[in-house]
Order: C-alpha cells, then structure tokens, then sequence
C-alpha cells in the first residue's frame, strides 16, 4: 500500500477518545488543513466492518472492501492519511454529528431522514434489498412474511423495508449482520432482510440459505461526511469523479462486484457509460463476485 495513506485501524477506544479530544479543537480551514478535517492531514474514518463487500475486517482486523478501497484511493489522491474505526452505522453517524469522525465510510443508503443529520458523497452504488431465508422455506413474496420473525439491522435503511412493505411480520432488531445470519441459520428467524451484496456474500458463505425476495431500491449508496464540511465532500466528490473519468472508479467496482453498475448509478457518474455500454455494461466482474444494495 502507498505509504502516504499509511491507512491505520484502530478497534479500542484510545482513538476513539483521541478523536473526541480533537473534536474539541474543530476542522481547521487553513492551507495545513484545506479539507476542514477534525485532525489537519489525516481523514478519520468510521467503517462498519459487517458489511461485504463494502466493508469487512481480514484476518489482522484490517478494513477491506468496496467502500475502503475507494476511500483509500480518494485519501491517497488529496495526499490525505486514512484512521479508521470500526463502528455501527448508528454510531458512525452520530459520530459525524458531534465531531468524532470525517468519513462514514461504508455503504449507506442515502435517506431524507439521514440527509437530516449528515451530508452524502454522490452515489457509487446502486440496486436491491434481499429477504434471506434458509432453503426449506417457501416464502416467495413479501407477503408470505406476515406472522414470521424477520431480522433487521437497527438503523439500517432495511428496517423502514420490513415496516412498510413486509405487513404483519414480526421484526427483530440486531446490532450487527453476523449475529442475524447466526440466528437464521439457527431456525430463531423465518427472514434476514439485508442489502443485496451483503445477501450475495452469506449466499457463497452457507449453502444452507437462498434469497426468497429481491427488491430495487429508490436511492443511491454513499459515503457519509460531516453535515457543516462541504469542504471536505466537495473534494471526495470531485476526485471520485476523476476516478471515474480515468477508469480505476470502474476497476475497483470490478473487483468485488459480477454485475454492472446499474443505469441508475450511470446517470451520475455518465461517463461510466462509455466504459461499461449501453444500459450498464456486459456484466462481467472481477474477483469476489457480488452484488446488491447497502444499509
């Protein structure tokens, strides 16, 4: 990895608190600190590590995915350090509130009720929510839910999907991903309702589960910034758009995801078009092979 990143993780509270101590001191808006962040030259960033592939933890607890990848590569182009931080969406968003984080850098779904208490990069991906079950099952609609307990991530875009477009189901309420798998799998839920990638990757993990129902979503999935530093998304969005314009946008979404970007997400960045074909490419993809929405 390029040394200027020199991406650190960091999974106990030390930085937590030192960030909060920065916090206290605000984004500078000088020529040290252009961007506005809370610690002049290096992006602290709050990764949610249960969401493949837009993010997850390997082995020595480093964040990996989609979302890093492109939080790397932007960080490495503003000639910016990258601190990360595993944290729940919830968290990294109240984070971005008070001044703890710069970047949510995992896959969120760009809601009006979010947009309330953060700003959102533009979207770089874009397409469903899946409703998980395990093989015996033979719910094939949202309707066949009602009396069934299906499992929901807490403040993830889904549990607005379960409330209003599953009637009478029963939902239940998890702090992270893996802790729903273990219980569908377990027989303890009829359902995990979850974005379509992270769907895709329990898929290839246990053959003992399939999707009963595949939904479009209705916005774009982002990253996340403080709501008063337009400084710092103008500068994400604009090198996203290099990204994009020169190719390795396309290179990175090719590495963790099979299908194409969907015309949607062709509409805002209008130059992947040329690269991928008329309404969204040849579908071919690159290394881990999934695909889908976000939380």
């Amino acid at each position: 990895m390029n040394k200027a990143l020199s991406v650190r993780f960091a999974a106990g509270g030390v930085v937590a608190a030192a960030a909060l101590a920065l916090a206290g001191c605000g984004g500078g808006s000088g020529k040290d600190d252009p961007y506005g962040l809370e610690e002049a030259g290096t992006v602290l960033a709050a990764v949610s590590t249960d969401q493949p592939p837009f993010a997850t933890a390997d082995k020595g607890g480093k964040p990996q995915g989609f979302i890093v990848d492109l939080t790397d590569e932007v960080a490495k182009r503003l000639k910016l350090k990258v601190e990360y931080k595993a944290s729940a969406v919830p968290a990294a968003l109240q984070g971005l509130s008070s001044g703890q984080y710069d970047l949510a850098a995992s896959g969120l779904g760009v809601t009006a009720e979010r947009q309330k208490q953060v700003s959102f990069t533009k979207g770089v991906y874009w397409s469903t929510t899946t409703v998980l079950t395990r093989k015996e099952s033979t719910a094939t609609t949202l309707n066949d839910f009602s009396g069934k307990r299906v499992g929901d991530i807490t403040g993830a875009v889904q549990q607005e999907f379960v409330k209003s477009k599953m009637p009478g189901a029963k939902q239940v309420q998890f702090q992270n991903q893996n802790s729903a798998v273990s219980q569908l799998l377990s027989g303890n839920l009829d359902a995990f309702v979850v974005g379509g990638p992270d769907a895709d990757a329990y898929l290839k993990k246990y053959s003992a589960l399939k999707p009963a129902v595949s939904a479009p979503v209705d916005h774009p999935t982002a990253m996340a910034v403080q709501k008063k530093n337009t400084k710092f998304q103008q500068a994400v969005d604009g090198q996203l758009g290099a990204m994009v314009q020169d190719g390795t946008f396309l290179r990175i979404y090719k590495k963790w995801f099979v299908e194409a970007p969907r015309p949607e997400l062709v509409k805002i960045w209008p130059a992947l078009g040329a690269q991928v074909g008329q309404g969204g490419g040849n579908g071919q993809g690159g290394e881990t092979g999934q695909g889908g929405s976000a939380s």
